[in-house]
């Protein structure tokens, strides 16, 4: 027999008034894959592969790992219905895969489970399929100022699948990522990632986002290579595809901010009391991807509020570079100290900005998981709870008895919440 769900955090929280924010209903695409292939064909793919043909070269599709939901399976089918509408079997560029894993290490269970996931029934239609490892040199190129996947320095022809919603550091995700960060060497993900330090890196923020900027660049690198760049942005709200854009990828990402804003976008005029930020799946598999819920959502909160993580985490920590620098330095300050005196290392970005946010502002910080250890929670600056009604009591016994307002955030991992400095104005643009 199922257990009882968990209270509701309305029930659990009744000294709050809690607005609930969540990705806001579209009405689905009736057609996902005529969809994506009209915007293909307008974007003028069939002329990108016929010349891809004509020059004899494969048309390389970069896709993402399982760390980010994108409906591979139907941008597959629907390239491939374009190119059997269009073009004779013997005038068909070769399809080759890269997944783009960026940082991430899969195994051979993961790695398979995602490649059934992505091809279906499609799998004898790729020539070649490959995943991006940023670890392996024999497999790096430099491309500019820029090493990626050796394939990206071929100058040849590239189609990515990207999904489009805000990113904490980066501004927005899409395929404009997919075709850079997703295939980096370590080295130079990591000179991107640093600039993540900075203020200006945040969600839903472009213009002068120093992350962003460097995307920009590694695109200009691979096109001053030779490279044609292609790009189709999915939008997806609860697993169904709501927008699709396509086209050059600085072009295809700007076409769909407007309808990212408003899918995953939420404002308050002023920042709140406590933050309610769940995470789902697939980003609540660790700390290191579930913290992105803290960092899309932290802006709404008021110096000394209470932030309120709840995620799964059933990886634990995850990627765990980032819990070194914080067993080092219990104050942002010292961690700040450690990244200039040793050099900057990936994830120090998360640790830094965690200690801005406990230290700097002494925002309250609690995780509701089972799978992150109580007894780290010293480390993290973070008070670790097995469940929602332990997180209630702490939150209510801080916030006292006094009226206070909250937000519950669903899906925080890809919703971002901005504040109205003044009336009219987006704080964060």
């Amino acid at each position: 027999m199922d257990s009882d769900p968990p209270p509701g955090w309305h029930e659990l929280l009744r000294c709050c008034a809690l607005r609930e924010v969540a990705p806001k209903s579209a009405a689905a695409l009736d057609d996902p894959q005529a969809a994506i292939a009209r915007v293909l064909e307008e974007s003028g793919f069939v002329e990108f592969a016929r010349s891809a043909a004509a020059e004899g070269r494969s048309v390389t599709l970069v896709v993402n790992d399982n760390h980010r939901f994108t409906d591979t399976h139907t941008f597959l089918g629907a390239v491939l219905q374009l190119l059997d509408r269009f073009l004779d079997a013997e005038r068909r560029p070769p399809l080759r895969m890269l997944v783009a894993a960026g940082s991430h290490v899969a195994g051979a269970d993961e790695r398979a489970e995602h490649e059934r996931s992505m091809l279906g029934g499609h799998r004898d239609r790729i020539a070649e399929l490959l995943w991006h490892d940023a670890r392996n040199d024999t497999e790096l190129l430099a491309v500019g100022h820029t090493t990626l996947h050796r394939w990206m320095a071929e100058g040849g022809f590239y189609l990515a699948c990207g999904s489009m919603e805000p990113h904490y550091f980066a501004g927005v995700t899409g395929g404009h990522k997919t075709l850079t960060v997703g295939v980096m060497s370590l080295e130079s993900l990591t000179a991107n990632h640093e600039n993540a330090l900075s203020p200006r890196a945040r969600p839903l923020a472009l213009d002068g986002n120093p992350v962003h900027l460097g995307i920009v660049d590694a695109l200009a690198d691979l096109e001053d290579s030779g490279a044609r760049l292609l790009v189709v942005n999915e939008v997806l709200v609860d697993g169904k595809m709501v927008a699709v854009t396509a086209g050059h990828p600085l072009e295809a990402l700007h076409h769909g901010l407007d309808t990212v804003r408003e899918c995953f976008s939420a404002c308050v005029e002023e920042p709140v009391d406590i933050v309610v930020a769940r995470v789902l799946a697939p980003l609540d598999r660790d700390f290191y991807q579930a913290e992105k819920g803290i960092k899309n959502t932290e802006f709404a909160l008021r110096e000394e509020g209470v932030m309120i993580l709840e995620a799964t985490c059933r990886h634990g920590v995850g990627i765990d570079h980032f819990v070194a620098l914080l067993r080092q330095a219990a104050t942002h300050d010292e961690a700040v100290a450690v990244v200039e005196a040793r050099g900057y290392r990936l994830g120090d970005h998360k640790a830094v900005r965690l200690r801005a946010l406990t230290d700097e502002r002494r925002v309250r910080v609690a995780l509701v998981s089972e799978g992150v250890p109580a007894a780290l929670g010293e480390v993290l600056g973070v008070h670790i709870f097995a469940d929602r009604r332990g997180a209630a009591e702490w939150a209510a016994g801080i916030l006292g008895p006094e009226p206070s307002r909250g937000l519950i955030v669903e899906d925080a991992g890809n919703v971002a919440i901005e504040v109205l400095e003044e009336p009219g104005v987006m704080g964060v643009r």
